[in-house]
């Protein structure tokens, strides 16, 4: 059992960390799978913080993975939402549905249950929805005014209006709390198992009992407070409180509310099937098809209109353009026919509702320009149309070709892209190729845990020790990385036979610059104590390494008291070109050139043993 989190999830995450949402600026959105976003956030108070927004799982501030291409709908989110400053985060109505407010007015709304459903409102009507969707009582649709799907808030209703639900209701007291009242099966049976009410009593037989539950319910959601979060592995259930109604000790105890729900996120909720990249790109692309074809339709209609009442909307841009001043047109509601929706001052333009069509004309151009612009606004959407068509095929056939080529060549690790090693003792070492890559191993993969490395020579690359779990790296590892650091700096290139390095923490690694200075893409300010060590040789061995069922070409330090495998070359720093090693490597190893060159150091080399 692995329920979606509850409004109490929500509540409780709000209120021990919208000090850290609030006032923050959104830099960048990422989709990283179909229903779930990556938001990069920076305050000056609260620096950055990545928040994982799905739409199925939840909030929590973890640094996912972010794709390398941004596909259309994050596109489309960048544009509408970069820049903006976040002036509050709220929950609505006790509800599954989170807002975000923005220094633009906008709103960010995200419904959490279900599918889920990503909002954006502007002067509170629906500019974007991810689904967008008819009720009876309610539309998630463009152009509409937003309403949430419930109206009660069990917080704030009066006393009376509480009794009143309860009155009403013909269910159990238990499910009305729950589902009526927004609380939730697990915190309407806690709050009643505290209170020592019967969770089966009529709601219409409890009305004695309604301070004393309200009371209940703010007293659970004080405790919420403490940041904490309780794992009962029986029920697969995660909560900011103890759930004493469960009659049993929580089997994980988080002493920090965001780590149980990443711990939670990764480890116990069940994972859907992953779909490609290509699968989403061409799903988000379709959507972004029905959206061009809505627009294309809305801006013919439009201009449609225009056209079959030509004269009527040319006397009408007559008349407002000899309005006294803006004022006067401001206060117009209604005007020969048509309700007046708002008026532009800056841009003078004038919103009109026309037969259930809003129309926004420009009173500086006639009747007929106006109607020219929202038709060559629905062949812009045409043209959108057919190039994502074009796209879609593009993409499908790149797809084809893919798997071809994949059947074909060896899986590719993500680590690939960089210079790296396993060391000794099986941890993962990463080291940037250019100024680019540099950045942005630091920015993308230097965690808490890990270890900074830097050859101490000017431009040698930024190499990590990746530490994974409770296992730390000895000294044999970090002599290893620092090895490495040098082999593929400017040193080798010299001819240097050995060279010095140091390793840091990540706390000491900034990019924040000492006061009159400036830090270049691919640099990193280290501020501290430098832990040194000295006379690391020059040497590399290569061999072929297996690596979850791949065989990959692999180079890594060879050290002077390492025991090294069979078959294995050694190489130093030397006089014979680069081409000429590569092809005796790959002749020695049976493996492509292209698969040596990325792994061999910069400069020319000569052979020590293997060949």
């Amino acid at each position: 059992m692995n329920p979606k989190p509850s409004s109490l999830d929500f509540y409780a995450f709000i209120q021990n960390y919208s000090s850290v949402i609030t006032g923050s600026f959104i830099k960048k959105v990422y989709q990283i799978e179909e229903t779930d976003f990556l938001f990069q956030l920076y305050s000056s108070t609260s620096g950055k913080n990545y928040l994982l927004i799905s739409l199925k799982k939840g909030l929590v501030f973890y640094e996912a993975e972010r794709p390398e291409a941004a596909t259309p709908l994050s596109m489309l989110l960048r544009k509408s939402l970069s820049e903006r400053r976040i002036v509050s985060v709220e929950q609505i109505n006790f509800d599954r549905v989170v807002k975000f407010t923005l220094h633009t007015g906008q709103e960010l709304i995200l419904e959490l249950f279900r599918e889920g459903n990503f909002i954006i409102t502007n002067e509170r009507k629906i500019e974007f929805a991810s689904d967008q969707r008819e009720w009876k009582n309610r539309k998630i649709l463009k152009g509409e005014p937003y309403v949430p799907p419930s109206a009660n808030n069990p917080l704030e209703i009066e006393d009376n209006q509480f009794r009143e639900v309860l009155e009403q209701s013909k269910a159990s007291l238990v499910q009305t709390l729950a589902t009526r009242l927004n609380l939730g099966g697990d915190m309407a049976e806690e709050v009643l198992f505290r209170l020592g009410i019967h969770k089966d009593l009529p709601a219409k037989l409890s009305l004695e009992h309604v301070q004393k539950i309200r009371d209940g319910i703010r007293q659970l959601l004080s405790e919420t407070g403490s940041c904490k979060s309780y794992y009962y592995q029986e029920q697969g259930l995660l909560s900011p409180v103890p759930m004493l109604h469960l009659r049993n000790e929580p089997d994980i105890e988080y002493d920090d509310l965001n780590k149980g729900m990443l711990d939670y996120l990764q480890k116990h909720y069940p994972a859907g099937e992953a779909k490609d990249p290509i699968t989403r790109r061409i799903e988000s692309m379709e959507k972004s098809i029905e959206e061009f074809q809505r627009q294309r339709e809305l801006n013919f209609q439009r201009g449609n209109t225009i056209m079959q009442s030509l004269g009527r909307f040319d006397s009408l841009i007559r008349k407002l353009s000899r309005a006294k001043d803006t004022q006067d047109l401001s206060r117009i509601k209604e005007f020969d026919g048509y309700n007046v929706s708002s008026y532009n001052s800056a841009t003078k333009e004038i919103e009109l509702e026309e037969g259930g069509t809003s129309i926004i004309i420009d009173i500086n151009l006639s009747a007929g320009q106006n109607a020219n612009n929202y038709f060559q606004k629905s062949k812009e959407f045409k043209s959108k149309i057919e190039g994502a068509y074009r796209a879609i095929e593009e993409t499908k056939a790149k797809r084809v070709s893919e798997k071809k080529e994949s059947s074909r060549k060896k899986k590719r690790e993500w680590f690939e892209i960089y210079h790296w090693f396993i060391s000794s003792e099986d941890f993962l070492v990463i080291s940037g190729r250019d100024a680019k890559s540099n950045e942005r191993i630091v920015k993308k993969h230097l965690k808490d845990k890990d270890l900074y490395v830097h050859a101490d020579v000017y431009g040698a690359p930024s190499t990590i020790i990746k530490v994974e779990g409770d296992r730390e790296p000895t000294e044999q590892t970090i002599r290893e990385a620092c090895a490495f650091a040098i082999s593929f700096s400017r040193a080798w290139p010299a001819g240097v036979s050995s060279g010095a390095a140091y390793w840091v923490l990540p706390s000491q690694v900034s990019k924040t610059p000492e006061s009159g200075e400036y830090v270049s893409t691919g640099s990193w300010m280290v501020r501290g104590k430098r832990n040194y060590l000295f006379d690391l040789p020059m040497r590399l061995a290569i061999l072929i390494k297996e690596y979850k069922g791949e065989r990959k070409v692999m180079s890594f330090p060879a050290l002077q008291d390492a025991q090294l495998p069979a078959n294995t070359i050694v190489i130093a720093p030397g006089d014979e070109k680069r081409n000429s090693i590569s092809q005796k490597i790959s002749k020695k190893l049976g493996v492509p050139m292209e698969d040596i060159d990325p792994i061999l150091p910069p400069g020319n080399s000569s052979v020590i043993s293997g060949l």
